[in-house]
């Protein structure tokens, strides 16, 4: 298992709402994705460090994205500090720009989901947001 660190951000709240689910929130350059209020930082450390990493090209040592699953809701990654620390927030893969999962990736993160029990949730998050 990688050991990545998981970094909310210094006085940082744009992913975060009072709501105990993920869920998207409008703005003015699009659905902002807002994780449970109940996600601690050590849990996000934890989910960030079972995900998938995406490499944009084959010779790169740090994925751009890391993508995990939790509780059926898929989770997309960014790296703060490039190879040393990341910030998640929910994942939609319809918003304008947005690159499609790979199938490899989404076929990880069904197992996953399932694993934990929550193989209903994941399906549903994809055909909602994918």
């Amino acid at each position: 298992m990688s050991q990545w660190k998981y970094e909310r951000g210094e006085g940082r709240h744009k992913h975060r709402w009072k709501h105990d689910c993920a869920g998207f929130e409008p703005d003015q350059k699009g659905p902002v994705g807002k994780c449970p209020k109940s996600i601690t930082e050590e849990a996000a450390t934890e989910i960030l460090n079972k995900g998938v990493p995406y490499y944009e090209n084959v010779d790169d040592t740090i994925p751009s994205k890391i993508y995990s699953v939790y509780k059926g809701v898929v989770y997309e990654a960014v790296a703060t500090q490039p190879g040393i620390s990341w910030h998640g927030y929910p994942w939609r893969g319809d918003l304008p720009g947005r690159l499609p999962l790979s199938r490899k990736i989404k076929k990880l993160l069904e197992k996953m989901a399932a694993d934990e029990g929550y193989g209903k949730e994941y399906s549903q998050w994809l055909k909602d947001y994918g």
